[in-house]
Formats: C-alpha cells, structure tokens, sequence
C-alpha cells in the first residue's frame, strides 16, 4: 500500500510541474524604444546560453534577395540571434557578410569555429562548410554529401532543435532542391517554430519541400515573416517565465482542463506522457496563438475545437525519417532476419508489428531491408507487417506511401531507383512493398495488442512517456510476441521497467529477446482520477448514496422539536460521523495519529464501553435506548451525564443514527456534616448497586456477542470454504475465458484491419479505374480494343472524333470492314495478326492510307495482347495522327536548308557563345573574313583564347559582362581582331543575350569586318583636315582684301560697293565658320582637340559674348539672367565658343521672336548655362538627334544659311571632354532651351 501510494504521489508532484512555466509573468515590458532599451541592457546581465531565441535561416538560390528583405524589416533590438545557412560556392569567398551588414544595423559575422552566439547579432555559414551549436557557440566542420547533394540546412536545424527547444525558429526561403524539409521536424518537434516563404520565392524547391511536410506553422513573404518575430521574444521569455508557487495549483488545474479537452475530442489519455514533452508541445501553441498564460491558451481551446485538434496533432509529432539508424538496420539483416528464418516452415507467415509508426518511413525501411533479405537468399516466406499508429492522418499518408524527396535523405540512389516510382514532384514506394504492409490506427495504451508476432520495431515512442506507461507498453509487446520474438527499440530506449520480461540480444542496437512464460498484467489503463468531479467531498457522496440532506434534517427536527436540543451526532452504519450538532466538545475527544470520523474513535474512553453497548442494541431492536447516570470528571470537576441513541427512519436501506448526549440536573456535591455519614452511605451503596447493574448487563451483553460471535464464525468459515471452492473454479474458468477474450480481439482486431486495407484498396482501385478511364477519354490519340477475334469492343473519343465515325457504326463491328473496308489495310493487317498469333507488340509502326471522308493521313501504330485468361485476350490498338507531323517536318527541314545556305553565304561573322565566352558555333564567313574554318575557333573562350587587340580587349570583356547582365538587349562595340595572316581587321559587333530562348540557349554575336570603311573615313578625315587648312588662308586674304576695298570705296563715297562688300564679308565670316568647324570637327575624331584650361569667371564670359553677338544682331534683344559668382577651371576660348553657338543658333532660328534669353544658376558642384529662344522649336521626334554630326533642323520658309550640322555636335563635345553634359528641352512652334552643365573643378 506504501509503496503504491508513493508512486501516485511521485505522479501528481511531477505533472503539477507542466505548464508551471506557463503562468501569469507579473513583469511588465517598457515602451518599445531604443533610447530605453539601450539604458535598461546597461543594468542587465550579459544573456546566457539558451536565454534568447535562435532564428536559423536557410537560403539557396535566390535567398540573398529574400535574406536581405527580411533583415530590412527586422527591428535591430528584439533581443534574437540570427543565424544564416546560405548555399555558397566552396571555392569562392563569400562576400554575403558584406552585402548583409548594408540591409541591417546588426553586427554581421562569417562564423569562426567556436564563436559565441549573442542576441542581436546576425551569422553567416562560410563556404564549404557545415555548422552546429554546442553551449552557445558555433561549430564548424567539412561538409558532407547526402544523397549526392549536401544539406547543410538539415545539419544546422537538427543540431539546434535538442538544445534550444522552443527557442528555436526555423525560417525556410528560396531555394531550389529540398534542403531544410528535414529539420523543420525536428525543430517542430522539440516545440519550436517554423516559417517557410510563400510564392514570392524566386525558387519555390526548398519552400515547397518543407511545406509539403506539414510541419511548416507560417507560410508567408519574408517581410511578413519579420512582422510575425517581433513579438515572439517577449511571449517566449513570458511562457517560459517560472510561475510563483500559489501559481503551481492553478497550472496544474489548466493542465486537467487541457487533458479533458483532448480525451473528450479524441479519447485519448496524455496524462501518462513526460511532463517535458507536453509542456513544450503547449507552450508552442500558446507562442503561435500569442498567449502567455495557460488559463487564456484554455479559454481559447473552450472557444475553438479547431485548436484542440491541431494541439492533438502537435503532441502526437514523431520525427521519423528512412533508415535513420543505418547500423540497426544492417544488425536486423545480418542477425535478426537470419535467427528468425531459422527451421522455418517456409508456409509459416513472418509477422511483424511496428507500433506508432507515425506516416510509415520506419515501416517501409524495414519492409525494403526485409525483401532485400529474402531476395537475396532466395526465401518464398509470407510476409506479414502491420503498422499502427494513433494518429489515423498519419496512417493515411503511410498508406499512400508518398513522400517528397526532402524526405528520402538516407535513401541510396539505388534503392530509390529500385522502391520508388516518380510522382509529379514527389517519390511513391512501389506496390510489392506497400502491399505486404497493413496500415490501421491503433492506441498502445488502451486497444488490445496483437499476437503472435515474431520482431515489435517500436522507436522513439517510450521516451516520451511516463514510467507506467512504458511498464503497460513493453507487458503488452511480451503478450504480443512469440516465445522466441524479438524487441527493436530506439538508441534512447531501455527496459528498465520490465526487466523481468526481455533479454538483451544486443545492447548497442537496442534488440531484446522475449523470455519465456505468460504475461502478467492488464491491458488497460484505467482513466486518471481528473475525468471525474474531484471536487465532491468524499462524506457528500456517502450521503448522496445513502440518505438526503432533506430527510435528515425533517427527522432531526421532528425529534428535536420535542425536547431541548442537546450536543448531538449523526453517524451512518459504519459508525462514521455525518453531522455535528450543538456543542459535542465535552464528550468528543479525538485521539492522536490518524484522523479519523469514526464515533468510537472520537468519543471519551470513559463513555466508549456504554456508548458501543447503546449503538448496538438500538440498531439490532431498531429501538430508541439510553443511559442515564454516567459520571464523567474534567479537571477534577465531575457531572453526571446520559447518552441516547435514535435509529432514524429514511426510505434508503443503510440505517443512519442520532446520539445525544445529555447532563443531568442532578447535583453531585455531598451534603451537610451532620448527615454527613449517612448520606455517604447511601451513595455509597447505590454506586455499588449501579456498579452491579452495569456488571450485569456487560455479562449479558457480553454473551450476547459471543454466541452471535460464534453463529456468525461458523457460518463465515463454511462460506469461505465454499467461497474458495467457487473461486478457484471462477479463476480457471476466468484464465480460460481471458485468454480466449484476448486471442479473439486480437485476431478481431487483425481482420478489421485487413477489412479496412481492404475497403481502402478497393477504393482505391475504384479511383484508379476512373483515373484510367478519365485519361482514356480525354486523350487526342485514337484507342481501340479489339477482342481476340479483331472485333470492336470500345473506343475512345480521340478515335471517333479523328476518323468521323460514331459508337453505333464501330462497336461490335470487325475493324477490317469499318468505313464501308476502309480499314482493310494491309499493313495494319499484318501487324494485328501477329499480335494474334505470335503475342509479339506492335510499336511505333508507321502507316500511309487514303481514306475516302478524311483524306491520306499517315498513322503511327502501337499495339500489345492484354491476356484475360487461359484462352482469351484483348488487344489495344494506339493510333496517332501524325499526318501534320510529317508535313512540319518536311517544312521544317526545307527551312534548315534554306537558313544553312543563308549562314554559309552571309558576308557577316555569326557566332553563339555561352555565358562564360566559349564559342558553341561559328558561321563559314569567318573564314572569309578572318582566314580561320569554324572548326579552329569552336570550343574557344573569345576571352582566353583571343584574337583581339590587346588595345581593345577592355572593350570585349565588357561587351561579354553587357550582354550578360542585359539579357534582350543589343549590345554595340566597335574592336579590332587579328587575321590568321597576322593583320588586324576592323570589326563592327552586335550581340544579343538569348539564353532564354531555347533554340539559341547562349549569346549570338554579328561581327562586320569594317576595315575598309574605316580607311576611308579616315581618309576623308584627313582630306578634310588638308582642304580646310588649305582653304583657312585664303579666306583670310580675301577678307583683308574686302576689308581694304571697303575703305577705297568709302572714301570715294561710293556706297553701293560698300555695301556690297559688306555683303561679301559676311558671307566670308560663315565661310570661316565653317572651315573652324571642320577643323574642330577632325580634330574631335581624331582625338587632337587641345584645350588650354586657366581660370575664368563664367558670367564674365557670358556678358563678352552676348555683347559680341548684340552687336551683330540688329532683331534680338539678349536678356541676361545670371546667378552668383561662377568662377571655373577650364578652357575659356572653347567655352566662349559653346556660348556663341548657341546664341546664334537661337537667333537664327527665331526669326519672328523679339529677345533671347540668357541664365546661369550657381549649385553646390556645378554651374548650369541655359540660352532660351522662343523659335520655331524641334519636333519631339528629332529632340535625340540634335546633338549628331552633321544633323540640321531645317525650315523651307526660312531664308537661313543651311550650315553643315557641326555646330551643336562640336559644342556637346567640347562640354563633354570637360566633364559637363549638354542637354536641349524644345515644344515644336514655341522655342528651345539649350542647357549645359560643368563642374567648378575637374
């Protein structure tokens, strides 16, 4: 009894400890500031290991972008460590601290070995490496493949889950592959969070894997992400806060609460798992739902029975993978399998059970190291697997046997190759394997085991459980077992709890051996004592079962109304007292030890004896009796006392009594002296007359019990001898019938599971067969069966719409004579009768027929016999119209061939080249071109293996880089190559970025040799030089001349010539315009332009030139609008003469316009210069152009020297060269403004 009650009171102390850390935090946070917060860390410890949340990061291929977005919107004080595991080049150093720290305010770390993890920090995983956690530091280590893959991610998510526990946050973003799928489970598992990003992604492989395995909380942008972790610090620190000790009660109520929600909901009993495992699992529901105390968390299950289901879910979580003990596995095939085939009848079903295996990893690894194993040694042995599971969502999933390739990590290629059939995007385990698994739901703690099992794989289950529960589970694997069966348990699980039951077959991989003889024990658990009402005192339900308040008190107070109402009890069969009535202190006298409410151990020792003899005879007269003269003493004092007892009349069948207790009004002091001696006689003779009395009745009563004494000895004697007899028959009988019991739920419980297989294959079929169907007829291609005789036995609708026929002209009908014998072709006759005859498929078989409704049509055959039985079959017959096929075909090769004579005729270079410059395809005029066969420059690097220029190979590379990061766009650039002979040739190229056409699949290049075209502009150029050189002295005699004439003439008065050579000087002036023009012009594309840079004030300069050009103009008005102090570095002459262009452009074409607008505007780098005309204005098409060489705007009606169209082009050269930009805004018919911009310093 001890040692019973001990163990229950270790039962409650340990569950009253879950949710203790869920109560209310008391504490209240500041105001979110960072001045406050940054004062308030000065008082504050350095955080220690585990007191602030880890948020793991994992990323692959574009995760920067994600990464970066997610670090922007994070506040820089939440008081979380940000670990970021990024898929990064090995042999390149990583630059992502780098491009990370310009995103956020944290410090930014590439992780050492070693290195301390501290809150508010962010750390990036190096190249080439995998990394965990131990005590708050980080560790690295070289990265091992998986899978042929690496995953770092898992590695990192399954290191930090153990330690960190509901602190861990696992945030999953764009990626391709499936790292990461892994470790959300474990991080799920051990209580903490999971977030995965949604389809703003820009690679949704690593998204969607983690997803698809239904442990992902949030499914969100990494800017909602941020949003979501704000508060998740201040929750967690809250839930996992130690409540006060008045809390404890209050938790463990909540708790109760919580349980009954989830037995009422599901039917399932968690009071027997670890504290540990519940408390995390609720806290991370409270985390999810932002509630820090555990009376909200139930108030809020109360409200949605939603939760409740998904909180069901989360405490059944088992992280379960395939093979996830390789060395296990191998130990059951090289020593189990064996032991248990050993002197097998080979009819004899191997039987194996693998409880609580959760969506069936465990289960099919077994399975396939099983076949494996048979296989190999060549065994036909049946194989029968059942595998249960609490969880039934779990169950289905097993039963599907479909899994995302995140999922199959341990498995080898060669096994997946060989177990597993491709899915869409997923891996489904193949039928031979699936279909000697049975999948049924099943509760270890209550549903009656299996039997005869020859291996229980049970992992991963006990740890989580309380010690009695792993004491009911392993009794019932020893039921379930055979004699010689064997035990497979997880790496953290024992037998400690029923070493009496199992030996140890190997202890490193947790096998044990089944000891011979019965199991004893129930399969049971009765339900914990909090499913019922514990808050009913334990004497209001005897009164509840045994007499109503309302009849004893009308009995009560119809006794009491008769008399004074003396000190009084009321007490049941048993003598327990009920009820107290008025004051029972004086003959009540509880003695030490034990409490206890029985009468007889409450009342005085001096009123025990008469009181015992009262109660008995009251109860057996069922009369009321009582006592008077009884003396009690208290503190010397003595008072003569009677006691009463009234048997109580209540309809219920168990008697209930009233005891009063009485004191006499009799006085016990002696009387005066001088009768003094007589009266002491007298009391002394009826003391020993009442003494004689009382003696006598106590013989009386005393003979009274022993005879009934004796009568009731003999007649127990004899029932319990009878009793004995009865029971060790019931007792066999019960054995026999238990064992038939369990025997029979057992093998029940095996069919129901089987019938329930069942009813799932059969459903499944039946999808599958309307699967089957749905493809048949939505499918283009024509399909006809034909029965063994080549009759029509059905049809597609692909056959009837292709060949316009219908169901009434086909079905029955022999397919030869369809269409009036239209398909009576030979070929195809042929080829069905072999089919027929030599049961040998027809595929790909081509056929030409003409058919009168449809025309030729040429026909791709596939035929094969589906055997029915011994001697029926079916044959399918595919048609596929390939007629237009065939026709794009012949097109398609006609426009090769004209495209190749295209290509080997070109006068142009035309060449593809991948990303990294390596030519994949040069065209024939290469040679031509070059003097080199397109073969001699295929598989070169036009980077490495150049035949450019050293002088222009910048310009390459950067022609490559352009294109690269430009994808769409023409890229210009004008470089010379080397000929084969040595010489160089000009070359014009145009490339363009077609990667993402998959015809192209690279860069396509057109290179034009322009050498000769060069040669002559520069000839031009030269010429041009020459001429205006020849062509400057000259004009300049002219004008001189001009200029003497004028003189002659003027003092000769003649006016006319004057005039006229007025005239001619003008002309000459335009005339040295033009030549000064062409001069600066080849100078420009010579590169010869000289510039002799001094300083200069630009408003100066600005007024000498508008008082020049005011001078000359008679119709204009320049208005000056200048702006501060401007003083320049630069060339003042060829500045000037921008100005002048400009000015004289603007009055030029403004010929009805009265003024022109001059303005400076001083700024902090640079001064900007705008001359404003009001014009004719450009037109918004040519607005780009003005700037070109030799492009004039032109207007018919205007009687303007036409100019060359060098002006404004030397001008924004000239701005240019001195580090400025020119810019023009115009309105056609309103005017130009023509700006430009230098720097005070260059």
């Amino acid at each position: 009894m001890n040692r019973k009650g001990s163990k229950k009171q270790t039962k409650i102390t340990n569950k009253k400890k879950i949710l203790s850390t869920a109560g209310k935090n008391k504490r209240k946070a500041p105001p979110r500031s960072i001045s406050k917060k940054s004062i308030e860390r000065k008082d504050k410890k350095p955080a220690r290991f585990k007191d602030f949340p880890i948020v793991a990061i994992g990323a692959s291929a574009g995760g920067i972008e994600a990464i970066s977005k997610l670090l922007e919107n994070i506040s820089p004080d939440l008081g979380m460590s940000y670990v970021i595991i990024q898929h990064l080049a090995p042999d390149h150093e990583s630059i992502l601290p780098e491009l990370l720290e310009r995103k956020t305010s944290m410090p930014v770390h590439q992780v050492k070995d070693g290195m301390e993890v501290k809150a508010d920090n962010v750390y990036v995983i190096p190249p080439n490496t995998y990394m965990s956690i131990t005590d708050g530091h980080l560790r690295l280590s070289p990265r091992i493949k998986s899978d042929g893959v690496y995953h770092s991610i898992d590695f990192f998510l399954n290191a930090l889950a153990p330690v960190y526990k509901n602190k861990a946050i696992a945030v999953i973003l764009s990626g391709s592959a499936t790292d990461g799928s892994v470790g959300v489970q474990s991080i799920k598992a051990e209580g903490g969070i999971t977030f995965a990003q949604d389809d703003s992604a820009k690679f949704m492989g690593m998204p969607l894997s983690a997803i698809d395995t239904g442990f992902i909380d949030f499914i969100l942008s990494p800017k909602e992400i941020a949003k979501q972790l704000e508060d998740f610090p201040k929750i967690i620190n809250s839930i996992n806060s130690a409540s006060k000790p008045a809390e404890t009660e209050t938790s463990e109520t909540e708790l109760k609460k919580i349980f009954f929600l989830l037995h009422n909901k599901r039917g399932i009993d968690f009071s027997y798992y670890k504290p540990n495992t519940i408390n995390r699992r609720i806290q991370r529901r409270m985390l999810l739902h932002r509630k820090t105390k555990a009376a909200d968390y139930v108030k809020f299950l109360q409200q949605n029975p939603d939760e409740v289901e998904l909180l069901y879910s989360d405490l059944l979580i088992n992280v379960t993978s395939f093979f996830r003990e390789p060395g296990s596995y191998a130990f059951l095939v090289e020593k189990i399998f064996p032991a248990l085939m050993k002197d097998r009848n080979p009819t004899d079903a191997l039987r194996i059970w693998i409880p609580a295996c959760a969506s069936g990893e465990e289960t099919y690894s077994i399975a396939i190291c099983l076949f494996e194993f048979l296989k190999g040694r060549s065994i036909q042995t049946p194989v029968q697997i059942f595998a249960t599971d609490i969880n039934e969502k779990a169950i289905e999933k097993a039963r599907m046997g479909v899994y995302s390739r995140g999922l199959l990590e341990n498995v080898s290629p060669k096994r997946l190759k060989e177990y597993f059939i491709k899915v869409d995007n997923s891996y489904q385990i193949v039928k031979s394997i699936r279909d000697i698994c049975v999948f049924a739901p099943h509760n270890l703690l209550k549903d009656p085991p299996f039997s005869r099992m020859d291996m229980i794989s049970c992992q991963n289950v006990m740890i989580y459980l309380e010690h009695i529960g792993q004491k009911k589970i392993l009794t019932t694997f020893h039921y379930a077992l055979k004699p010689t069966g064997y035990l497979f348990l997880g790496k953290s699980e024992t037998i400690s709890s029923a070493q009496e039951l199992f030996t140890v077959a190997d202890k490193e991989n947790k096998v044990y051996k089944r000891k011979e003889g019965p199991t004893n024990g129930n399969f049971t658990i009765q339900p914990p004592n909090y499913y019922q009402d514990k808050n009913i005192p334990d004497h209001k339900k005897n009164l509840a079962t045994g007499i109503s308040n309302n009849n004893i008190d009308k009995e009560i107070e119809k006794i009491l109304l008769s008399r004074y109402i003396p000190a009084s009890v009321v007490v049941d069969k048993d003598l327990q007292v009920q009820r107290f009535l008025g004051t029972a202190s004086h003959y009540l006298q509880p003695a030490s030890g034990k409490a206890s409410l029985h009468l007889l151990k409450l009342v005085r020792d001096d009123l025990a004896f008469d009181l015992r003899k009262l109660l008995y005879r009251a109860k057996k007269e069922k009369i009321a009796v009582k006592k008077a003269g009884l003396v009690i003493s208290d503190n010397g004092h003595s008072r003569e006392i009677e006691i009463e007892v009234n048997p109580l009349k209540t309809p219920s069948s168990s008697p209930h009594f009233l005891i009063l207790f009485k004191e006499s009004k009799r006085s016990l002091l002696p009387a005066p002296k001088d009768n003094g001696k007589k009266v002491q006689k007298n009391i002394n003779e009826k003391r020993i007359s009442e003494l004689e009395q009382e003696l006598a009745g106590a013989k009386e009563h005393l003979k009274i019990i022993s005879e009934e004494f004796e009568a009731a000895h003999e007649e127990l004697q004899s029932s319990n001898e009878e009793v004995l007899s009865s029971n060790e028959e019931l007792q066999s009988i019960n054995e026999e019938l238990e064992t038939s019991r369990e025997e029979l739920q057992s093998t029940n419980e095996e069919l129901i599971t089987i019938n329930e297989e069942l009813q799932n294959r059969n459903l499944e079929l039946k999808e599958f067969s309307e699967y089957k169907r749905a493809i048949v007829e939505t499918i283009h291609e024509s399909l006809i069966i034909l029965s063994g005789d080549l009759h029509v036995k059905s049809a597609n609708k692909g056959f009837y719409n292709t060949f316009h026929s219908n169901p009434r002209d086909t079905e029955g009908r022999y397919l030869f004579e369809l269409g009036n014998h239209q398909w009576d072709i030979p070929e195809l006759r042929e080829q069905l009768l072999r089919v027929q005859s030599e049961n040998v498929d027809v595929v790909n078989f081509e056929v030409s027929h003409k058919f009168l409704s449809i025309g030729q049509k040429v026909m791709l055959l596939n035929a094969q016999r589906i055997p029915l039985g011994e001697n029926d079959s079916l044959i399918l017959l595919a048609i596929e119209d390939i007629t237009e096929k065939r026709i794009a075909e012949v097109q398609l090769k006609e426009s090769e061939e004209r495209f190749k004579i295209l290509l080997q005729n070109a006068f142009d270079i035309i060449t593809i080249f991948d990303p990294d410059g390596t030519i994949m395809y040069e065209s024939p005029a290469i040679e031509t071109v070059l003097g080199y066969t397109p073969e001699e420059r295929m598989g070169k690097n036009i980077i490495k293996h150049s035949i450019v220029h050293p002088d222009d190979k910048k310009k390459k590379i950067e022609m490559l880089e352009s294109a690269v990061a430009n994808p769409g766009q023409n890229i210009n650039v004008e470089f010379r190559l080397q000929h084969k002979n040595g010489t160089y040739r000009t070359i014009d190229a145009v490339c363009r970025n077609m990667m993402d056409d998959i015809r192209i699949n690279g860069i396509i290049a057109t290179y034009r040799d322009i050498t000769d075209r060069k040669i002559l502009e520069q000839q031009k150029d030269e010429f041009i030089g020459i001429a205006s050189h020849e062509l400057k002295t000259p004009v300049t005699s002219i004008k001189a001349y001009s200029q003497i004439l004028q003189d002659v003439f003027a003092k000769a008065h003649d006016k006319k010539s004057v005039e006229l050579l007025h005239k001619m000087e003008a002309q000459v002036d335009r005339l040295n315009v033009l030549i000064v023009d062409l001069l600066d012009f080849t100078r420009i594309e010579g590169g010869k332009l000289k510039f002799r840079e001094e300083n200069y004030n630009m408003n100066e300069l600005i007024k000498e030139v508008a008082e020049d050009m005011q001078r000359a103009s008679k119709t204009h008005k320049i208005i000056l609008k200048l702006d501060g102090k401007a003083e320049l570095f630069g060339d003042r002459f060829r500045i000037g003469q921008v100005i002048t262009n400009l000015l004289s452009n603007a009055i030029k074409y403004s010929p009805g316009a009265k003024q022109v607008i001059v303005s400076s505007k001083t700024e902090a780098e640079q001064v900007t210069v705008c001359v404003q005309d009001f014009g004719i204005g450009i037109n918004a098409n040519l607005v780009d152009k003005v700037f070109d060489k030799f492009f004039r705007v032109t207007e018919p009606l205007l009687n303007t020297f036409p100019g060359l169209g060098l002006g404004l082009y030397i001008a924004a050269e000239i701005v240019k060269r001195q580090g400025g930009i020119m810019s023009v805004t115009s309105t056609e018919g309103k005017g130009s403004s023509f700006c430009f911009s230098l720097p005070f310093k260059r």
